[in-house]
């Protein structure tokens, strides 16, 4: 498969800490990437530096063969890259239809069928809601479904199950299988390997700002140093 979007030796410092350090990343086109490791291995500002809101301190990003790291943030969903954050976001109390609506308003993403967006989020019965008044999983659909609304060709998802119960996690899971079936890439953080390992193409797995193991899901429960850093033998 070509690659979608790449970082070529990336780093990321902090007062001379090195949250990023010369990570190359890929994603291909059609495949759903899992980027996992412990609390402070890097993921998020791995993601942070890609989706434009920290710059690198040395490296580069390249999404479609162009590179994006002197970016704005706020231009990359226009090139087709969106993401969402480890927070449930909503807009007040505008309703879930008018949340999914906001990026057409501003005229720079093209029109999107609304009412099949939220069908395919599973939020199509609750399109009169107010955001703020979903409950706590339904909000993390919500923020996928106004990520999609941009149209994009990659989607960051930032531990997109975190506090999720068990049907809430599999809905999710279900959802990204189908964004990825409508020609998305994505691109997923987070800790829950019941979630992640079967809806995950492939997986890169960070520690101390490194990637220490990159490929399938079956090689990385063979892999002892993740076993060690990160599965446990529980896992396994």
């Amino acid at each position: 498969m070509s690659v979608l979007l790449e970082t070529r030796a990336l780093s990321k410092h902090f007062s001379g800490v090195a949250a990023v350090d010369e990570v190359d990343l890929r994603i291909a086109k059609g495949e759903i990437l899992a980027v996992v490791g412990p609390n402070g291995s890097g993921k998020t500002t791995l993601f942070n530096v890609t989706s434009g809101f920290l710059k690198p301190t040395t490296g580069s990003v390249w999404f479609e063969g162009r590179r994006i790291d002197e970016s704005a943030p706020h231009l990359l969903p226009g090139r087709g890259i969106a993401r969402t954050f480890q927070q449930a976001m909503t807009f007040g109390e505008l309703s879930v239809r008018e949340t999914v609506m906001v990026p057409g308003y501003t005229g720079r993403f093209p029109k999107v069928d609304v009412n099949r967006l939220l069908r395919l989020c599973g939020l199509g019965d609750q399109a009169e809601v107010a955001g703020n008044a979903l409950p706590y999983g339904r909000q993390r659909s919500l923020g996928v479904a106004l990520a999609l609304a941009t149209s994009p060709r990659l989607l960051l998802l930032d531990e997109p199950a975190a506090g999720l119960s068990e049907e809430d996690a599999a809905r999710l899971a279900a959802l990204i299988r189908d964004i990825r079936d409508e020609g998305v890439s994505v691109a997923v953080i987070d800790h829950n390997m019941h979630f992640l390992l079967p809806i995950a193409d492939r997986i890169m797995v960070m520690e101390t700002g490194r990637v220490i193991f990159d490929g399938t899901t079956a090689d990385m429960q063979a892999h002892q140093r993740v076993i060690d850093v990160y599965l446990g033998q529980d896992v396994v």
